[in-house]
């Protein structure tokens, strides 16, 4: 008995919807397409789509990550053509592809280009860069890649009909008849087997300048290649000027041809002449920053010199006029009678430069060496009563002395004073006219002795006829020479009554003001100095008002 009393499903029902699943899961697991999964769309623009199709594969690094979808003519009234207006672009195609998760982001510097399956193949798929890391993400729901970042490939189709057309195969037949020629009736053959002989000692070379070739920089080798394009094109607008040049050069190398053999000995030189060019430009090298900064120190004149051109012209003018034959043919004639007199002034003028040349001689080796030394005595005498200044010192000492002799004095008083003295010292001498003995003066202390002695004061010989230039310097070194004779005298004791006791204690009064005076003034105190010193003069005064009758 059935429990719910339904129909049960027939089998061929079940194997028909199994055969269906099994189907639709074929078809997914061979086409990889999942309706429900659409990857993202991706809108770009190439120069031209070639033979790219509907469902071309897209890789990034060899792996597949989506397919196209459409391909479609540019319009130029359309968003797109908008967008690659600024790449000015008149034609093209805009292929939509569908791009997995795996493909994505692409960013804002992503390239696209268009390669080849395989070679000879013919069908095409999108090479896809998705940019470099530190370029901002795309958006591709609204933006196009223009076509500045895509590439086509060039087609084995399009060299064959852009490089081999009429003319062009017919100079290559007439290139290989003549090379066939050449290596078969002028013996061309032997030279190439002379030429494989010796040709890996050039290998060498030949990798050293390929070498070079590539340059030292990244993008020299392309940078060549740019401009030597640039260059190719300049010649192949004018052809004319262009089959000169080949003729020219057909000429040129014909002479050398001609001239082998000292063409050959001159390659031989070649190298002896590169090292010495090496030697030249490394002495040019080193000589660039002196260079550069005499270009540097010589900027400020050059900018002066078109001014100083200008103010020049005007001068050099008038020097033009003066140098016209009348007006040279007038200053020679004034000149007639001046050179005569020119010529005797010249020989006049001889003695009067030997008589300079003696004298300026005379300073350099015997007046400047004497005013630049110094007095001396020896070293007990110059280090109690030494020289305080060379010779031309003290002779401008004296003479600042003796130029205030002729004033009346300044506030201090006389320029010139006279103290009168004594002591208990008594110089002895003796009387030349008498021959006794002379009492000379007091001096407070002991005379030590004069320098020089009066022995060795006479004057130096005067030698007229001897130039002063071959003559030595005065000697100022000196001995100190014996004191004259002297006595002393002990002071007797102070009077204690009469009037020499009032004078005694008076003067020693007004001379204790004095010092108590000086004593101020040498600690600073100003004001005591000035008040001790009104005492002392009024006590000097009542002295000789006291006792100056």
């Amino acid at each position: 008995m059935r429990a719910h009393g339904g129909k049960r499903v027939p089998n061929w029902v079940i194997g028909l919807v199994m055969a269906a699943v099994l189907i639709v899961a074929s078809y997914f697991a061979f086409t990889r397409n999942v309706p429900w999964g659409k990857g993202t769309e991706v809108r770009v623009v190439f120069n031209s789509a070639q033979n790219l199709r509907v469902d071309s594969q897209v890789r990034i690094a060899g792996v597949e990550v989506g397919k196209v979808t459409s391909v479609e003519p540019l319009d130029a009234g359309s968003e797109d053509g908008e967008d690659v207006a600024a790449g000015s672009v008149p034609t093209g195609a805009v292929v939509t592809m569908e791009i997995d998760d795996d493909g994505l982001p692409l960013k804002e510097d992503a390239h696209f280009t268009l390669k080849p399956r395989l070679f000879l193949e013919g069908n095409l798929f999108v090479d896809v860069q998705p940019g470099s890391p530190g370029s901002p993400t795309v958006d591709t729901t609204d933006y196009t890649f223009p076509p500045s970042q895509t590439a086509n490939t060039v087609q084995l189709d399009q060299i064959l009909t852009g490089s081999l057309q009429a003319d062009v195969r017919k100079n290559l037949q007439v290139f290989l008849d003549e090379f066939g020629s050449a290596l078969v009736d002028e013996g061309g053959a032997q030279s190439l087997r002379t030429l494989n002989k010796v040709s890996p000692g050039a290998f060498r070379y030949t990798s050293e300048v390929n070498q070079a070739v590539l340059g030292e920089n990244p993008h020299d080798l392309s940078s060549l290649i740019v401009n030597l394009d640039r260059v190719i094109r300049g010649l192949d607008a004018d052809e004319p000027a262009l089959q000169d040049l080949i003729t020219n050069l057909r000429i040129t190398t014909g002479s050398f041809a001609q001239q082998s053999v000292p063409l050959e000995a001159a390659i031989r030189e070649l190298p002896n002449t590169i090292e010495a060019g090496n030697t030249a430009f490394a002495s040019l090298n080193a000589a660039f920053p002196n260079t550069r900064a005499f270009a540097r120190e010589i900027l400020p004149g050059v900018r002066t010199a078109p001014a100083t051109l200008d103010a020049a012209t005007p001068l050099l003018q008038q020097l033009k006029l003066l140098a016209r034959p009348q007006e040279l043919r007038g200053l020679v004639a004034d000149l007639r009678p001046t050179v005569p007199n020119l010529a005797e002034l010249t020989r006049e003028t001889i003695p009067f430069l030997e008589q300079s040349r003696a004298l300026s001689s005379c300073f350099n080796t015997v007046i400047l060496p004497w005013a630049d030394d110094r007095v001396t005595g020896g070293s007990a005498y110059d280090s109690q009563h030494g020289a305080q200044g060379r010779v031309f010192e003290e002779t401008g000492y004296g003479l600042a002395g003796i130029s205030g002799e002729s004033r009346s004095g300044d506030a201090n008083g006389q320029y010139i004073r006279v103290i009168a003295g004594g002591g208990t010292n008594t110089v002895v001498t003796n009387d030349q006219s008498t021959g006794g003995t002379l009492q000379a003066g007091l001096t407070p202390f002991p005379i030590d002795g004069a320098m020089p002695p009066l022995s060795a004061s006479a004057k130096t010989p005067f030698k007229p006829e001897v130039p002063c230039e071959t003559q030595e310097p005065p000697n100022l070194a000196a001995v100190p020479g014996p004191p004259p004779q002297q006595q002393s005298t002990e002071l007797g004791a102070a009077p204690t009554s009469g009037t020499a006791a009032e004078i005694y204690s008076d003067s020693e009064n007004a001379l204790t003001l004095l010092a108590k005076a000086a004593a101020a003034s040498d600690d600073g105190d100003k004001k005591a100095a000035r008040r001790i010193g009104a005492d002392a003069m009024k006590a000097m005064s009542d002295f000789y008002d006291k006792y100056g009758n």
